[in-house]
């Protein structure tokens, strides 16, 4: 059985990722406020979940924590539900003794029993071993396993909502700028209009355009944007 280090070499996780280059909205603001102040304190044993109700980058939050995490030298683990709901819970044994475990979507459990009583327990052992605990997810769908939700009502409760309509091109530009990449004002413009509005589908197009200059060794400019919308 793999060690939580083992297990977390595992799953790969941007590392570029910061809470220093997270797009923070108006919306955000106060969330992100809180999340900075609790690590910056090192609260052991404080208990967070981030409520989603859509594509508003709670993965690359999590992530960005965990990594934030690691550069000062402390153990965490970032758990992708959507993977390992599909594996034994064993894979959880020795996880709350880090010092961090983000778990993502949590919502992914119901209807998997066995891991909603795993996952209930380690929130418990997270508890008693002081160990920080950030989970997400949509809170509503957990309303069909009482127990589970009950007891992440009593966590902190924090809401990670839309970035607004007039703020895309801002967090477009700031995606860009952690991607590395160079792309105009107006050519950022018409990605936005052509794609799905939302801040997760405009971060996975950035993502194949960069990939996809690096690997032709050429600059973005408007065809490729086309042809990678038109492929998305």
């Amino acid at each position: 059985m793999p060690s939580p280090r083992q297990l977390a070499l595992e799953i790969q996780i941007n590392e570029k990722a910061s809470l220093d280059n997270f797009y923070v909205s108006k919306n955000n603001f106060k969330t992100i406020n809180i999340l900075k102040s609790l690590i910056n304190q090192e609260d052991m044993g404080a208990q967070i979940f981030i409520d989603d109700y859509g594509s508003n980058g709670k993965t690359y939050l999590l992530q960005a924590i965990c990594n934030d995490f690691a550069n000062k030298s402390q153990s965490s683990i970032y758990i992708p539900l959507q993977k390992f709901i599909k594996l034994e819970t064993s894979l959880l044994s020795g996880v709350e003794g880090l010092d961090l475990i983000c778990i993502d979507d949590l919502h992914l459990v119901c209807n998997h029993t066995e891991w909603e009583l795993a996952l209930f327990n380690l929130i418990n052992e997270c508890y008693e071993k002081n160990c920080f605990l950030i989970l997400s997810g949509n809170i509503n769908q957990l309303e069909v396993i009482p127990d589970l939700t009950s007891r992440v009502k009593k966590m902190e409760i924090l809401t990670l909502k839309q970035i607004h309509e007039d703020e895309l091109l801002d967090a477009s530009q700031v995606i860009s700028k952690n991607l590395n990449i160079e792309i105009s004002k107006k050519n950022l413009t018409y990605l936005i209009n052509h794609s799905k509005r939302d801040i997760k589908t405009i971060y996975k197009i950035l993502s194949k355009i960069e990939k996809r200059s690096l690997e032709r060794k050429k600059s973005i400019g408007l065809n490729l944007i086309k042809e990678v919308i038109q492929s998305s």
